[in-house]
């Protein structure tokens, strides 16, 4: 699945003809989420139970062409396996990240808690800050369906509400790994004004909207904050942003 801007049959047969195309002239190539790569081994799908964690949570397209970013939070999650401190994910909506990596890293059998954080209602006006809200975000059933979604964890706590408000609710001591995906600077800055320092050092943060055009706004303003905390987001070719935060000086 591909974002385009324009997405008539003529702009989509395009680029289907393209990728046609590119699979004449070289070995390999991988296509999805707006990223097309050539001859590259990607690894990582040699990892069976990455893998089957994948392709047992992958409901629908649009899901099913997040491979390259659901390697990155799957790695930033073992990448943590010694690290102190509990899972958290800010911007949940149908779960589909989270429930990968928990389904990957077996974290029922784990003696961590993963707390996910979503009002399930879509972006409060208040915190929509690009004015990146959407009806899909507030889908029927929403709230139920990922209560049901992490049903089998019981060290998965789902709070809803508005962050950073909803953190009174409940709220890890110590953070090994989080993901941030609100679609919103001010969202996302307010989330980090209560979370960063309790990041472990060695912990990782992944930034979902960072490196894509249509969210600006969010890299700009997570620059200033953790550049001002002596720390760098690397910007990848998914997207994403990643950062391991360091031990304070």
């Amino acid at each position: 699945m591909f974002y385009l801007k324009r997405s008539d049959p003529e702009a989509v047969g395009f680029l289907k003809e393209s990728i046609a195309r590119f699979r004449s002239m070289f070995h390999t190539v991988f296509a999805a989420d707006n990223v097309i790569l050539f001859n590259r081994t990607l690894g990582f799908r040699n990892d069976a139970r990455f893998m089957d964690a994948f392709n047992r949570n992958a409901r629908n397209r649009q899901e099913a062409s997040l491979l390259l970013r659901l390697n990155t939070i799957a790695w930033a999650g073992a990448q943590v396996s010694h690290i102190p401190g509990d899972f958290v994910e800010c911007g949940v909506w149908r779960g589909f990240c989270s429930a990968v990596l928990m389904d990957y890293l077996n974290f029922d059998r784990l003696d961590r808690k993963f707390y996910l954080y979503d009002t399930f209602e879509g972006i409060p006006s208040e915190y929509d800050s690009e004015k990146h809200d959407s009806p899909l975000f507030r889908e029927a059933g929403l709230y139920d369906s990922v209560l049901q979604r992490f049903a089998r964890f019981p060290n998965a706590t789902i709070v809803r509400g508005v962050v950073p408000e909803s953190f009174s609710e409940a709220l890890p001591d110590r953070i090994a790994f989080l993901h941030l995906d609100m679609n919103s600077s001010k969202s996302e800055i307010a989330a980090l004004e209560v979370l960063f320092d309790r990041i472990s050092s060695g912990g990782v943060v992944v930034f979902d909207d960072y490196g894509w055009t249509g969210y600006r706004a969010q890299q700009v303003a997570e620059d200033r904050f953790v550049q001002a905390r002596g720390h760098r987001i690397l910007e990848l070719p998914t997207g994403q942003g990643l950062l391991v935060k360091q031990p304070s000086p």
